[in-house]
């Protein structure tokens, strides 16, 4: 006990998987975090393994509260919004400054009082957390992620309407496996739109990512980067198009503070698939070069 235990981390998916097999949560947009109650001690773990129990103790210390044994969970913590969504540009600013508004959504439950349970079903597992924590309790920073068990589509149609970020289903059978799994499966919220080429970066070691603005009222915003996800016929097409519109300078929102990105005239567009919901591109892709 007290030795971090790597996470399950879940296969991103286009679709829901369906059946009687599968449970389904809400995928909370926050920061994956392991929680360990030893003794009168509670310590926060990130997804990583760092010990960032100085980060948060509001959420610590209800977490030792509400369960009366030792114990190891899984889950993620997140900072919600006036509507209880999480609200993941937040989170950094909530943990530095108002850590008191962090909740932490337990979903694992991963050892008890000397026992692993990661061999038990996942439903054994989750159905003990529940237990554990008791009878929801809204003012609490501390919460038991709930399932849905039927169609996935529908859980999944429920999720995007809400503007969240999307879903994981779980096999209810499946033990507790660190790493990849199969058993865990993610389905994000996506939208597509277009965009204008500003600039782009090539790091050692890194896929090379477009860095793309928003253009209303003939005025450029730039919100983020993305990776060409385009055949190599046309992936070539794009750095011969860039080469050729290479900039001396930014006369653009990014600013001369970021030294790896290489400036281009703005006149490129491209259509970019990214998570929906926020402000800045998340997990963005270019899918399409536009003709001007």
């Amino acid at each position: 006990m007290g030795a971090f235990i790597p996470p399950c981390i879940p296969t991103l998916v286009d679709k829901p998987p369906e059946g009687d097999g599968w449970a389904h949560e809400i995928k909370y947009d926050g920061y994956r975090t392991q929680i360990h109650l030893i003794g009168r001690k509670a310590y926060g773990y990130t997804r990583n393994g760092h010990d960032w129990s100085n980060k948060y103790g509001p959420v610590l210390v209800a977490a030792r509260e509400t369960v009366r044994c030792d114990a190891i969970l899984d889950g993620e913590m997140v900072v919600q919004d006036e509507s209880g969504r999480s609200d993941f540009k937040k989170l950094a600013t909530a943990i530095r400054w108002e850590n008191a508004s962090l909740v932490f959504y337990a979903f694992d439950l991963l050892w008890v009082d000397g026992s692993d349970l990661r061999k038990l079903r996942c439903e054994e597992r989750r159905s003990r957390l529940e237990t554990l924590l008791g009878p929801p309790r809204p003012d609490m920073p501390i919460q038991f992620s709930q399932s849905f068990e039927g169609s996935g589509a529908e859980f999944f149609a429920a999720a995007e309407r809400m503007n969240l970020e999307g879903i994981v289903s779980k096999r209810k059978a499946s033990i507790y496996r660190s790493g990849p799994s199969k058993d865990w499966l993610k389905t994000k919220a996506y939208m597509t739109g277009e965009f204008v080429v500003i600039g782009y970066e090539r790091k050692r070691g890194e896929a090379p990512s477009l860095l793309l603005a928003d253009e209303t009222d003939a005025k450029l915003r730039y919100v983020g980067r993305a990776i060409p996800a385009i055949s190599q016929a046309k992936r070539d097409e794009l750095w011969q198009a860039l080469e050729f519109l290479h900039a001396s300078s930014f006369a653009t929102p990014i600013g001369a503070g970021n030294k790896a990105a290489v400036p281009v005239q703005p006149v490129l567009k491209v259509m970019a698939k990214h998570l929906k919901g926020e402000e800045k591109l998340r997990h963005a892709t270019v899918t399409e070069i536009l003709r001007p």
